[in-house]
C-alpha cells in the first residue's frame, strides 16, 4: 500500500502559534455547542483560518472541490487549549474542544461544505468521535477496532440522486481532525477510478443498473421511517460533475438479479485485490475526501492506554447551498 503522508500541505510552526493563540482566545462561542449553531462555529473559524493560512493553502481549499483530486489533508493546525482524554464512552465535552471545534467547522466552510447529522446515527450529532470503546471493540463502526472495517463508503443506504435532502442523502464527503494518534493507525483510500479500471465492461453496466437491495450499517439506530434498506438501486452512478461514484459496504449489499449478483462478485473480486493509498491522520491533521469518489478501510489495531488511545473527530458534509 503506498503511504501518502508526504503528500499533506503543511502549515508552518509559527502560523500554527499565531493561529491557535487567536483561537484559543475567542470567547465569542463560550458555552454554545456546535450542534446548537454549527454556522456561527464555521463562520468564526473559517475568519481566524483566513487571517492566518497562508494564501495558497486558502487557494488550495477554495479550489479542492473542483478539482480532480479525491482527498486532501492540511496538518500543523492547532489542537485544544489544554490536553483532553480520548473519550472511552463515544462522547466528551464540547466546551474542552471549541480550538478544534473552530478549526474543523472552519475548514469545512472554506472548502464551501456544510456539516450533516443523521437522526438515526451518533445520537443525532454532527461529530463523532472515532476512537476505540472498550464496550464496542469487535463491532464493525469507528468505535471498534478489533475487526477489521474493510474497503467501504459511509451511509451507502441513503438517498444517492442529486438534489436529496442532505440530511438523507449519502454524506457526500467525509472530514476528519486528528487529536492523537500514536498508535499510527492509517486510514486507507481507494480512488473509485481505480477500482473500475479492472472491472469488465459488462460488470461495470450491471453495477449502473438499479437491481440493488442496500442495508444499513452496524453503527444505525432502528428507525420507521424506511432508512434501513433501500430496493431497487444500482451501485454506480455518474455525479453531476461527470465523475462516477459508487456505494458499497461488505455484506451491505446484495444483487436482486442474476446479472446484478454477476456485477457485485465482480466488484468485490476487485476490491479484494486492491491496497489503495494509507493516509495517517495524526494530531493537528485535517482531512477530506468525497465519500462517494473514495472507498476507505481501517486495520485491526490495539490502541493504546485509556485515555490516550488514537482519537480522530469525524463530520459529514455537504456542499454548502448558495445564498
Amino acid at each position: 500500500m503506498r503511504d501518502a503522508l508526504r503528500e499533506a500541505i503543511r502549515v508552518t510552526d509559527d502560523v500554527t502559534a499565531e493561529l491557535a493563540s487567536q483561537l484559543h482566545a475567542e470567547r465569542g462561542l463560550d458555552g454554545t455547542d456546535p450542534d446548537a449553531d454549527p454556522a456561527r462555529y464555521a463562520a468564526t473559524g473559517a475568519k481566524h483560518l483566513r487571517n492566518h493560512l497562508p494564501a495558497a493553502v486558502l487557494e488550495r481549499l477554495a479550489t479542492w472541490r473542483g478539482s480532480t483530486a479525491p482527498w486532501l489533508t492540511v496538518s500543523g493546525l492547532p489542537g485544544p487549549a489544554e490536553p483532553v482524554a480520548t473519550p472511552v464512552t463515544g462522547f466528551v465535552d464540547e466546551a474542552r474542544l471549541t480550538t478544534v471545534n473552530l478549526v474543523h467547522f472552519g475548514m469545512l466552510q472554506l472548502l464551501r461544505l456544510a456539516p450533516v447529522a443523521y437522526r438515526w446515527e451518533n445520537d443525532g450529532r454532527l461529530i463523532r468521535n472515532v476512537a476505540p470503546r472498550p464496550d464496542a471493540g469487535d463491532t464493525l463502526t469507528s468505535w471498534g477496532y478489533s475487526a477489521p472495517l474493510d474497503w467501504h463508503t459511509d451511509d451507502s443506504v441513503l438517498d444517492h440522486r442529486p438534489g436529496a435532502d442532505p440530511g438523507h442523502a449519502i454524506p457526500a464527503c467525509l472530514s476528519f481532525v486528528g487529536l492523537r494518534n500514536d498508535e499510527r493507525v492509517p486510514t486507507g483510500l481507494l480512488p473509485v477510478t481505480e477500482v473500475l479500471a479492472g472491472l469488465p465492461e459488462e460488470a461495470v453496466a450491471g453495477l449502473r443498473r438499479p437491481e440493488f437491495t442496500i442495508t444499513a450499517p452496524e453503527s444505525y439506530a432502528a428507525t420507521d421511517d424506511g432508512h434501513l434498506t433501500q430496493e431497487g438501486v444500482p451501485l454506480l452512478w455518474t455525479l453531476p460533475d461527470g465523475h462516477a461514484a459508487l456505494r458499497y459496504g461488505p455484506g451491505r449489499a446484495t444483487g436482486r438479479t442474476t446479472r446484478a449478483a454477476g456485477a457485485l462478485a465482480a466488484l468485490e473480486a476487485r476490491l479484494a485485490a486492491l491496497t489503495g493509498t494509507e493516509v495517517l491522520i495524526g494530531a493537528g491533521d485535517f482531512h477530506v475526501f468525497d465519500n462517494r469518489r473514495v472507498l476507505h478501510r481501517r486495520v485491526p489495531f490495539r490502541p493504546g492506554a485509556p485515555g490516550a488511545a488514537r482519537w480522530l473527530r469525524r463530520v459529514y458534509a455537504a456542499p454548502r447551498q448558495a445564498g
